[in-house]
C-alpha cells in the first residue's frame, strides 16, 4: 500500500504536468502520451523514461533543441508539482493520529521527493523554502548543502546564518529495539555542521558552534555556545573559556533545561524582591558535632560513615512557608551541614536537607514545576488521581511544640559507595534521642483534599505563644546543659539492575518499606552552641555538595525521578548566589535569560558590574544582499534543475533517434539496442559534464578563497548538480573502473592510471573538487570516501577555502573516510574506514 502511494504521488505530479502542458500549448490530449507521462513519473529515473519512450512511441523528437528544452522543463515542472504534493500529504499525515504506517509513509514520501528533485536544490534558498513547507523552521541566510531527506521535518529548527555541510545528517527520528524515537533538533544562529556529521534526536546546538566533519551530536545532547566539537560530542576548543560551564546543565536535555530555567528565574526573582529565601525563610541555627557509633551494623565499611569518626556540624531548623508565625501548621525542616573532620578545616563534606513527612508531593522536577505554577483546584484534581500525593502533603504538616521533638526525613535518594566498591542507594533520617517521641508527634488530621495553597493554617485564637516560639524553644534547649540531642539514621537498599526499577526506587513520593529496608542507627548529633540571626541567615546549604563516597544521582531528563535532587541542587545554588549578592557564573546567567520568565537583574551586583560588557546583538555571519537572496531563491535553483536535465537531453538525443529509427525501419528488437544506447548516451553525458566543468567552474587554485554567496560558488553548485544527475544516470556504475579515472583526469584530477595504477571506488566523494585531488600509483580510495578540496569554517562573510589532497604511492583511504583540504597520505599511508583526516594532517605509513 505504501509503495503504491509513493509511486502514485509521483505519477499524479506527472499527470498534472501533462495536463498543464496540453492547456498551455493548446495540444490535443492523447491516452498514449498520458500513459507515458504517468509511467515516467512513477519510475522517474531517466533510463526508465527512455525505455518507456522507445517502447510506447514511434515518432522522432522534432529537434535536439526542442527535445532538450522539453525534457528540462518537464522535469522542472514535475519536480515543483511533486514537491507541493509531497508537502501537502506530509502535513496531512502529520495532522492525523500517528501510527507506525503513517510515520513510515511520511518518511518514504519525503525520501522519494528528495531523491527525485529536492537534492538538486542543495545550497539554495529554494531548498530552505521546501523544508519550511514540509514543516521545518529555517532562519534567514542559511546554507543547507546536500543533507539527507529529513523525517519529521517539523522537529527541525535551524537559526539564522547556519551552514549544514555536504552529506551531513539531521536525524529527527529513527527506529531501534524499543520502537520509534524522535525528538526536536535545534541548531542556533551562526553554527556550522561539518560534512558527514550526524545530529540525533533531542540535540541542541547553541550559537556559534562548530560541529566538525564526521562528528556526532548524541541524543538529547547540548553543544555549548562558542565551542568546537569533534567526534562524539567532545569539545576540543572553547572560544569563551570564562563561560563557567556547569556539568549539571550539560547533562540536561532541552525539556529538562527549560524547566530548570523557568524555576530558577521564578525563584531568583522572588529571592531578589524579598532579599531572603523562598522556602524555609525564617530559621534558627546551632552547631555541634556528629559522633559515629563505634559499631555500625547492617552496612559495609564506608569512608564517611566509619565507626568512631566525629564531624563538626551545623543545623538549621525552619518552617517551610510560614515566615511570621510558628503556630501555623506547616512542614518543618532540618538542614545539616557535615564539616570535614580534618583539623583546622572548615570545608563541608556534604549538606542534607530534611523535612517532616516520609514523602514529597512531586516525583520529578517537571511535576514540581507543574505543582508550583498551578492553582489549588488543579492540585486537587491531581491528588484525586494519585491519592498517595495527598498523603505526602498532609503527613508533612506538623502542629509543633518544639523543633527538637520531630522526626525529619531526606525523602531524596543519594548514592553510597563503600570501601569494597559496592554501591547502594541511601536515605537519611534525624530523630529525637528520646525514643518515646514517636514519628507521628504533631501530625495534623486532614480536613480537606489539600491544605490551603500557602500551607499556612492560622493559629488558634486562644494560642498566646510568641510568634517565633519554636525558634525561642530551640535556643533555650541548646543553651541548657546537654544541648539538643538527635540520632542520625540511614536507610539503604541495593541499586536495581534495570532502569525502570531504579526510577521506582528513586521516587520520593513513595517511602521505602521499612520492613525491607529498615533504618540503621549510625551516630548521634549533639547541638551545644547557638548561632546568631546573622550567622543563621548567611548559612548556605548546597544539595550538590558531593564526593565519590556520597554522590548525587544525575538525571538527563525532567521525567526521571533523580531530576528532583539533581535539578533542585542547581536552583538552590543560583538562589543562594542571588540572595548573598555573589556574581553568577555565565552558564547560570544564560540559563536564567533563556527562561520565559523575564528577570530584571539590574538590581543584582553582577548585572551592574563594569567588568561585564553589555551584550551586543549577534551579527549573522552568512548575511546576503537582497539580490543574492533573489538569486538563491530563483536563479540558482533554476540553473541547478534545468541545466543538468538539459545536458542529459542533449546527450541522449542522437542515440534515442537512432534506436527509434532502427526499431521503425528495420524492426530491430529493443532489448538488444537499449544497453548499447545506455552506454553510448552515458559516455556522451560524461563528456558533456567535463565540458560543463571547464565552462562553469574552470580550475581552482590551491589556497584560493571564494565568498559562499558569490557567482563562482553558484556555478560550482550548478556543475555539482550536473555531475550528480549524470552520476545517477550512468557514471556511478563505473566507479572503480579505468573509465571513471579517465573521467576524473579530464576534469582536472592528477591520477596515475598507468603502471601500478590507482583504484577509486567513490564516485560522488572523489569529484567534489577534482582538480584538488592527486593520487599516485597504487593509491586507493574506498567506497563512499569523501575527498574535500574545499572547507567552510564559519568565517566572517562566509569564505570557502580550497586546498590540495595528495595520496601517495600505495596510500589508502578507507570506506566512508573524510579527507579535508591539505591532507597528505604518504606513501603506504593508511587512513582507516570511517576516519576523519583534519585540515593539513599528514597520514604517515606504519
Amino acid at each position: 500500500m505504501g509503495i503504491y502511494v509513493v509511486g502514485f504521488v509521483s505519477a499524479l505530479a506527472a499527470a498534472i504536468t501533462y495536463f498543464l502542458y496540453t492547456r498551455l500549448f493548446q495540444k490535443p490530449t492523447s491516452l498514449q502520451h498520458f500513459s507515458f507521462m504517468c509511467i515516467s513519473g512513477a519510475f522517474h529515473w531517466i533510463p526508465f523514461t527512455i525505455i518507456a519512450y522507445a517502447t510506447m512511441l514511434s515518432e522522432f523528437p522534432s529537434s535536439a533543441i526542442v527535445f532538450t528544452i522539453s525534457l528540462a522543463c518537464a522535469y522542472l515542472l514535475h519536480g515543483l508539482i511533486l514537491s507541493i504534493l509531497t508537502c501537502f500529504f506530509i502535513r496531512l499525515l502529520h495532522g492525523q493520529k500517528q501510527n507506525h504506517f503513517k510515520t513510515w509513509l511520511r518518511n518514504q514520501l519525503s525520501l522519494s521527493c528528495h531523491l527525485r528533485f529536492a537534492k538538486l536544490l542543495t545550497g539554495t534558498e529554494a531548498f530552505c523554502v521546501y523544508l519550511r513547507l514540509l514543516g521545518a523552521k529555517i532562519g534567514k541566510h542559511c546554507s543547507i548543502r546536500a543533507i539527507n531527506p529529513v523525517s519529521n521535518p517539523e522537529l527541525m529548527a535551524i537559526g539564522n546564518g547556519v551552514h549544514l555541510g555536504d552529506f551531513s545528517r539531521i536525524i529527527t527520528g529513527f527506529h531501534y529495539s524499543n520502537g520509534y524515537t524522535c525528538g526536536k533538533i535545534e541548531v542556533q544562529d551562526n553554527s556550522v555542521v561539518g560534512s558527514q556529521s550526524i545530529i540525533l534526536p533531542g540535540s541542541h546546538v547553541e550559537k556559534n558552534v562548530i560541529l566538525g566533519a564526521l562528528s556526532i551530536a548524541p541524543m538529547n545532547s547540548i553543544l555549548h555556545e562558542g565551542s568546537m566539537y569533534i567526534g562524539s560530542q567532545t569539545r576540543v576548543i572553547t572560544k569563551k573559556p570564562t563561560s563557567g560551564l556547569d556539568e549539571r546543565i550539560e547533562e540536561m536535555d532541552m525539556a529538562y533545561k527549560k524547566v530548570v530555567s523557568n524555576l530558577s528565574a521564578n525563584l531568583a526573582t522572588t529571592t531578589m524582591n524579598a532579599k531572603a529565601r523562598y522556602f524555609h525563610r525564617i530559621g534558627v541555627s546551632g552547631k555541634g558535632y556528629l559522633k559515629m557509633y563505634d559499631k555500625i551494623d547492617g552496612i559495609p565499611m564506608h569512608k564517611i560513615f566509619h565507626p568512631g569518626k566525629s564531624y563538626p556540624i551545623l543545623i538549621r531548623h525552619s518552617n517551610s512557608l510560614s515566615a511570621d508565625d510558628d503556630a501555623r501548621i506547616d512542614a518543618r525542616g532540618a538542614s545539616l551541614k557535615i564539616l570535614s573532620d580534618e583539623p583546622a578545616s572548615n570545608n563541608a563534606l556534604f549538606d542534607l536537607t530534611l523535612k517532616t513527612g516520609k514523602a514529597f508531593y512531586a516525583r520529578t522536577l517537571a511535576d514540581f514545576a507543574s505543582w508550583f505554577v498551578c492553582g489549588l483546584a488543579a492540585r486537587e484534581e491531581l491528588v484525586k488521581k494519585f491519592p498517595h500525593l495527598r498523603e505526602a502533603v498532609w503527613n508533612s504538616l506538623r502542629n509543633a511544640n518544639s523543633y527538637a521533638e520531630l522526626h525529619y526525613y531526606s525523602n531524596i535518594c543519594r548514592l553510597l559507595r563503600f570501601n569494597d566498591g559496592q554501591e547502594m542507594y541511601v536515605k537519611f533520617k534525624l530523630r529525637p534521642y528520646d525514643k518515646s517521641i514517636g514519628e507521628n508527634t504533631g501530625m495534623v488530621k486532614p480536613i480537606g483534599i489539600l491544605p490551603p495553597e500557602t500551607g499556612a493554617i492560622p493559629r488558634d485564637e486562644n494560642d498566646k505563644r510568641p510568634l517565633l516560639f519554636l525558634a525561642d524553644d530551640f535556643k533555650n534547649r541548646v543553651s541548657s546543659p546537654g544541648g539538643v540531642h538527635y540520632v542520625f539514621q540511614i536507610q539503604v537498599r541495593p541499586v536495581p539492575d534495570d532502569e525502570a526499577t531504579r526510577d521506582v526506587a528513586l521516587d520520593c513520593t513513595r517511602p521505602w518499606d521499612e520492613n525491607d529496608f529498615p533504618y540503621i542507627d549510625v551516630g548521634e548529633i549533639n547541638i551545644t552552641e547557638n548561632l546568631s540571626k546573622e550567622e543563621s541567615d548567611m548559612c548556605e546549604f548546597n544539595p550538590y555538595l558531593k564526593s565519590h563516597e556520597l554522590d548525587v544521582i544525575p538525571a538527563t531528563s525532567n521525567s526521571q525521578s533523580a531530576s528532583m535532587d539533581h535539578g533542585r541542587s542547581l536552583i538552590y545554588e543560583i538562589c543562594q548566589y542571588v540572595r548573598n549578592k555573589r556574581p553568577l557564573p555565565e552558564s547560570w546567567r544564560n540559563l536564567i535569560e533563556q527562561s520565559v520568565v523575564k528577570v530584571d537583574l539590574s538590581c543584582c551586583p553582577m548585572a551592574a558590574a563594569a567588568s561585564l560588557p553589555k551584550k551586543q546583538p549577534q551579527k549573522v555571519t552568512l548575511t546576503r544582499t537582497w539580490y543574492q537572496t533573489f538569486s538563491a531563491l530563483f536563479i540558482q535553483p533554476f540553473l541547478q534543475t534545468v541545466l543538468p536535465h538539459a545536458v542529459i537531453g542533449l546527450s541522449i538525443y542522437a542515440p534515442l533517434c537512432c534506436i527509434v529509427y532502427l526499431k521503425n525501419a528495420n524492426g530491430f528488437p529493443l532489448h538488444w539496442m537499449l544497453p548499447i544506447f545506455w552506454i553510448l548516451s552515458g559516455v556522451m553525458a560524461a563528456l558533456a559534464c567535463v565540458i560543463a566543468k571547464w565552462i562553469l567552474v574552470g580550475r581552482r587554485k590551491v589556497g584560493e578563497t571564494i565568498p559562499l554567496w558569490s557567482i563562482r560558488i553558484i556555478m560550482d553548485s550548478t556543475w555539482q548538480a550536473i555531475r550528480t544527475l549524470i552520476g545517477d544516470y550512468f557514471m556511478d556504475m563505473t566507479s572503480g573502473s579505468f573509465l571513471f579515472m579517465v573521467w576524473m583526469k579530464m576534469m582536472g584530477a592528477s591520477i596515475d592510471i598507468m603502471d601500478d595504477g590507482a583504484y577509486i571506488d567513490s564516485s560522488m566523494g572523489s569529484l567534489l573538487n577534482p582538480e584538488m585531488v592527486k593520487i599516485e600509483g597504487g593509491g586507493c580510495v574506498g567506497r563512499e570516501a569523501l575527498l574535500f578540496g574545499h572547507i567552510y569554517e564559519g568565517d566572517e562573510g562566509g569564505i570557502v577555502k580550497f586546498g590540495e589532497i595528495k595520496i601517495g604511492e600505495d596510500g589508502f583511504v578507507g570506506s566512508r573516510a573524510v579527507v579535508m583540504p591539505g591532507v597528505h597520505v604518504e606513501n603506504e599511508g593508511n587512513l582507516s574506514a570511517l576516519t576523519l583526516a583534519m585540515k593539513g594532517e599528514i597520514i604517515r605509513s606504519r
